[in-house]
């Protein structure tokens, strides 16, 4: 039988609040594997898992990371968006290792940096990530900023990588995929929105594990598995 991994995408986040403390925990006791989050970075340096740029969505604040230190971020309530949810700031990315090491196989972190936003974020990112050696390997990094994925490629050759598709058209994926081979990057991660059979085996065809986000129906992800994809982000 094949397997397929299922990946907690930013934690449990249909039964917590998205990327909290609580939400990486609840998925480590939903017997979770596999985990996804991203990451930014705040005023003072300090590597912030969030998805969003800015707190509007989860916080109702305007307000945005890169403009924060982390004494300010901690302030602010990420579980305000989400029913009956006790108040939680975003952590840093550390804290959310030390939760998820001793159950995760595979760590997937976006890493968002737009227009290098964080310049010398992927520096700052793999310098945190040195004192946990045992898990690099378990590590993978993606971001849709795809000098982000270069950069990281020249700083260590030993990192693993994804491609992370955007809106990606058909036409389009051939040179996606010349790209991440260039890269070096293994796996490929696409929309579920262009996970048309045609398109999955394409990209498997050159060699790549794909994932498929976000797929949160039984039947999309049984379609999924039976076409061999690697993972579903869940």
């Amino acid at each position: 039988r094949r397997i397929m991994i299922i990946i907690s995408h930013r934690g449990a986040s249909g039964y917590a609040p998205e990327n909290t403390i609580s939400a990486f925990i609840k998925a480590t006791e939903m017997g979770s594997r596999a985990f996804e989050f991203d990451v930014h970075r705040s005023l003072d340096g300090k590597i912030i898992v969030h998805h969003d740029y800015d707190f509007f969505r989860t916080a109702g604040k305007n307000l945005k990371i890169s403009d924060l230190t982390f004494e300010e971020i901690k302030k602010i309530n990420v579980a305000s968006h989400f029913n009956g949810a006790d108040f939680e700031h975003a952590p840093e990315l550390l804290d959310v290792l030390n939760i998820i090491s001793p159950f995760a196989d595979f760590i997937n972190i976006e890493i968002k940096n737009d227009g290098n936003i964080y310049p010398d974020i992927e520096k700052d990112i793999l310098r945190e990530i040195s004192v946990k050696s045992d898990l690099f390997e378990k590590i993978i990094f993606s971001s849709f900023y795809f000098p982000t994925i270069e950069k990281i490629r020249i700083l260590s050759k030993k990192a693993r990588l994804a491609y992370l598709g955007h809106k990606l058209p058909a036409l389009l994926i051939t040179p996606a995929v010349i790209k991440a081979k260039k890269a070096g990057c293994e796996n490929f991660h696409i929309s579920r929105k262009i996970s048309f059979s045609f398109n999955l085996k394409l990209i498997m065809k050159s060699g790549f594990k794909v994932c498929v986000y976000t797929v949160n129906e039984k039947h999309e992800a049984e379609k999924l598995k039976e076409i061999g994809v690697y993972g579903i982000f869940s």
